[in-house]
């Protein structure tokens, strides 16, 4: 199934209450979504250094897959141990609903090691023209195996970019800084706002439909 949709969601949790955090995800969640229909796969990421520190990524179907009945059933009527979960994070949660606009990528691309993402406000409505220019252009980045654009579903004028890299030391290494420095990257980038960028390490097992797939981070 070819994916075009993707749900992102940013969660944080005391540092006392991460063991059980992440074996929920391990053993419940991830299995309990990536089993919907309209779910592709689930990939989980972490960055010490921002708040909240934890990142699920889940490309879908397309971008209705938000407003599925499965995963609504999953948001309204959590499991004995979601709920519990649930409590631990509270308020501190972001979920985003993407569509995307484009996506390159370099050769094979295994399951990445760390993702480099950059959202922002852009002066100007995004095509998928620009993503692919974007894309191809990412190809000189040491390590970058994929790059992909989303424009956010509910606030339109929002976009997200992700750099798909091997390991944290690619995706946080000189490169990157160079990439965005470049003049046409400049252009691309003049006028934008609220502008954040992170690199999120790869942890725990990625799930896609229909396989398991060891990514290159901890077993977190």
């Amino acid at each position: 199934m070819q994916a075009t949709g993707l749900i992102a969601v940013w969660l944080h949790v005391p540092p006392h209450r991460e063991e059980e955090f992440h074996a929920w995800y391990e053993l419940e969640h991830i299995p309990q979504v990536v089993g919907l229909e309209g779910f592709v796969s689930g990939r989980r990421y972490y960055c010490d250094q921002v708040f909240p520190k934890f990142l699920a990524l889940y490309e879908t179907r397309d971008e209705s897959v938000e407003e599925s009945p499965g995963f609504q059933h999953v948001v309204t009527h959590p499991t004995p141990w979601s709920g519990r979960i649930w409590t631990f994070f509270g308020k501190d949660r972001i979920r985003q609903n993407l569509v995307r606009l484009a996506s390159v990528s370099h050769g094979r691309h295994p399951d990445p090691g760390a993702v480099l993402l950059r959202a922002f406000r852009a002066p100007r409505d995004l095509t998928a023209a620009d993503g692919l220019e974007q894309g191809r252009a990412s190809a000189d980045m040491p390590g970058c195996t994929r790059y992909r654009l989303f424009r956010q579903v509910r606030d339109p004028g929002h976009y997200l970019e992700i750099f798909d890299f091997a390991t944290p030391t690619h995706a946080a290494g000189p490169a990157p800084a160079a990439f965005f420095e470049q003049p046409a990257r400049r252009r691309f980038d003049d006028g934008a706002g609220d502008v954040v960028r992170h690199v999120y390490a790869a942890t725990g097992t990625p799930l896609v439909k229909d396989e398991t797939v060891r990514g290159a981070g901890s077993p977190g």
